[in-house]
């Protein structure tokens, strides 16, 4: 009995090991940018924030007025349970924001690397299936 030793080809195995690995996080990160829940990343009610705070994020009119002018200006009214009427102020306001354009750069950004990654990973899988491959036919 001949007993052949046969070297295990590195690029075969990191080719397998990487794309096992990188590939199972690069498929996760997609997913969750694509088709994951993206309804909480609200920001949480206990810490929402006066509309002061979110001017970056985003403006809402009213009558082609900003808000916080029509804040600063005193023309916004409600009434409470009473009916009687009252003027709506700054504190009276509170945003919630949803930080999911902000996640989702975040986990795309981590994603591109990754992708990379699991192409290189592939590449080495592939040339070193085609090695064994040519090896096996060589040695008949």
């Amino acid at each position: 009995m001949i007993i052949r030793n046969k070297g295990i080809n590195p690029l075969l195995w990191i080719g397998l090991i990487g794309t096992l690995t990188i590939g199972t996080s690069f498929i996760t990160d997609a997913y969750r940018a694509f088709r994951g829940d993206h309804n909480i990343w609200w920001t949480p009610h206990a810490m929402m924030l006066p509309v002061e705070e979110t001017r970056g994020n985003f403006e809402i009119y009213i009558g082609g007025k900003p808000l916080q002018k029509h804040l600063d200006d005193g023309t916004l009214f409600s009434m409470d349970k009473n009916g009687k009427q009252y003027s709506i102020v700054s504190r009276d306001v509170a945003v919630r924001l949803n930080n999911w354009d902000r996640t989702k750069a975040s986990i795309l950004g981590y994603t591109t690397m990754s992708g990379f990654a699991f192409g290189v990973a592939i590449t080495l899988l592939v040339i070193g299936l085609i090695q064994i491959f040519q090896h096996g036919k060589q040695s008949r």
